[in-house]
């Protein structure tokens, strides 16, 4: 399995979307919107992609220069439990860590804590509703590679 990052608007991109509605949203009865996808042209999009197909997803939103905020992650139902997301989380940490992102938050979904947990993650604050379900805030700060 091999990690791409596609540039917004491209087909790859636009395939990640019809994924994350399919696997974040239509579970939980909704559908992603023009206001969901506001503001994406300058974050970026990585996907966890194996014999052509996409696997997995995952969108980083570089906030500040050493701060990035990561969102809509997920992992195909047929890979989970299997290390295809740890694998995804810790390359994109990676590529984000070599470009001077120190400092990463998230909203994790509370079903998720555990694995982002065992990641390094730290949960900050109380548990709020986003899109009609649980979330944690979490952290993770890393020292210089």
């Amino acid at each position: 399995m091999t990690i791409i990052e596609f540039p917004h608007g491209s087909p790859g991109y636009l395939e990640l979307v019809r994924l994350r509605d399919l696997h974040l949203r239509k579970p939980i009865g909704l559908r992603m919107s023009e206001e969901d996808l506001a503001g994406e042209e300058t974050q970026r999009h990585f996907a966890l992609v194996w014999n052509d197909v996409i696997l997995g997803g995952l969108v980083a939103n570089p906030i500040r220069t050493d701060t990035a905020k990561l969102r809509q992650m997920w992992i195909d139902p047929s890979l989970r439990g299997q290390g295809s997301g740890r694998a995804l989380l810790e390359e994109v940490e990676r590529r984000l860590a070599a470009e001077g992102i120190r400092h990463f938050i998230l909203n994790a979904r509370e079903t998720a804590v555990g694995f982002y947990q065992s990641s390094g993650y730290q949960v900050v604050g109380e548990t709020f509703t986003e899109v009609g379900i649980p979330h944690l805030r979490m952290e993770k700060r890393i020292q210089q590679l």
